[in-house]
């Protein structure tokens, strides 16, 4: 029975933290070691985080100025002491077998990461409740990877930290770095890179629940991370592909600047030309990473990629019309 770690960044979660800490402490698999890194919360998260480690022992809480969530992770990956980690966003919850069922498959499996399948849930949506229960035995279906290619195409389907169990000895000394937006993607990227990763199981059952509210990244306006995550995208692309070209037909180079489109038809006309210069330096990158955003085997992306590369301007003008309907 490894010890495990699991890190849990919290910022302003006040209102989901019960949630999140009573599906991680009710736990099926006990030998845990959770860890609350309180990123300089103006709410009574840290008072929240308090409380929970007086009623179970297992629960270790670290205070710090807000920095983000990459320096909160790295908080937790500096005073981890466990076999493995798990990463667990403070306002998304787990299922009650999630940590002993990939515990079991990495052991069986002598992987180095075991991943499994999300489930998005909504804020005041009644499929919330509808997910709840969906472990079904007949839909578990285990994928292992034995090679190191296929091992890190496997680590980035999704590419997200917080559906996977990592042995701590494939994350040594590596660390997410202070970006708002695709760190995760860098984290594995960098694990890819290192040349430790040999083998992967990935588990075909939904076992993590991210919780999608009002004020989640992925509803916010256009902020300038997303022109980030695009430059961190393209880095991430310019390391993997020296290693194989099968990553380049993975979506790496697409998401944040599919998000940045989005966005930036959301803003009114005056803000829309404030943020003018972010807007021509990511057409740039798509002109110049277009065998990334025209894959061989995926139509749609190679409809969506063609808009950004060939008519960015003109795409952008059909988002904001249908923004306005």
């Amino acid at each position: 029975m490894d010890k495990i770690s699991v890190i849990v960044p919290v910022y302003n979660a006040g209102k989901y933290l019960e949630r999140s800490l009573t599906s991680i402490c009710g736990q099926t698999y006990q030998n845990l070691e959770i860890l609350l890194i309180d990123d300089g919360s103006t709410d009574d998260s840290l008072e929240q985080c308090l409380a929970w480690a007086k009623q179970d022992e297992r629960i270790q809480v670290f205070h710090q100025e807000n920095g983000g969530v990459s320096a909160a992770r790295n908080k937790g990956l500096d005073e981890a002491t466990g076999v493995y980690i798990m990463f667990v966003d403070a306002d998304d919850r787990i299922e009650t077998k999630m940590v002993e069922e990939l515990y079991e498959l990495a052991k069986a499996g002598q992987a180095d990461v075991v991943t499994c399948e999300y489930v998005e849930e909504h804020e005041g949506n009644d499929s919330e409740t509808s997910t709840n229960e969906c472990t079904a035995q007949e839909n578990i279906h285990v994928q292992e990877a034995e090679d190191e290619i296929t091992a890190g195409l496997q680590l980035l389907l999704p590419w997200a930290v917080y559906c996977k169990l990592y042995r701590k000895d494939v994350i040594g000394a590596i660390r997410f770095e202070a970006y708002k937006i695709a760190e995760d993607l860098l984290f594995n990227t960098e694990i890819i890179c290192s040349h430790k990763l040999e083998r992967v199981v990935t588990v075909k059952k939904p076992m993590y629940y991210y919780f999608i509210h009002k004020n989640s990244a992925i509803r916010q306006g256009y902020q300038r991370k997303y022109l980030e995550g695009v430059q961190v995208e393209a880095r991430c692309y310019d390391r993997l592909m020296k290693i194989s070209p099968q990553f380049g037909e993975i979506n790496i180079v697409g998401c944040s600047m599919s998000m940045m489109f989005e966005r930036i038809a959301e803003l009114p006309r005056k803000d829309r030309l404030a943020v003018k210069e972010d807007f021509i330096r990511c057409k740039k990158i798509a002109k110049q990473y277009k065998r990334a955003l025209l894959p061989r085997g995926n139509m749609h992306r190679r409809i969506s990629g063609a808009l950004k590369i060939y008519t960015p301007n003109l795409y952008m003008w059909s988002l904001i019309l249908r923004k306005r309907k």
